[in-house]
């Protein structure tokens, strides 16, 4: 799938930093490990970062993503985590 790119480099950013992360900060350590200009990759970061939002794989709070999927983010209690609310009612 082409849609979400960099999602192994975005995870490995995750696992390097073990915090919050803004967005800026993603795309720079891709663009990094890409051999790329910061510029060609921050729309798909960042479409990948929103995506991994949507799905409840991370949190956003005042601009910062942080890992909720227990990849290395187990302080935090399971009450605290959010989970993906469903996009669409059922009828």
């Amino acid at each position: 799938m082409t849609r979400y790119l960099y999602a192994d480099q975005i995870l490995e950013a995750f696992n390097v930093f073990h915090r919050p992360l803004h967005l800026d900060e993603v795309a720079a350590y891709v663009a990094e490990m890409e051999g790329k200009a910061v510029d060609e990759v921050r729309l798909a970061v960042d479409n990948t970062l929103t995506a991994g939002w949507m799905h409840g794989f991370l949190s956003t709070e005042h601009g910062l993503f942080t890992l909720i999927c227990g990849y290395w983010d187990d302080s935090q209690p399971k009450e605290k985590q959010r989970t993906a609310q469903p996009m669409l009612r059922s009828s």
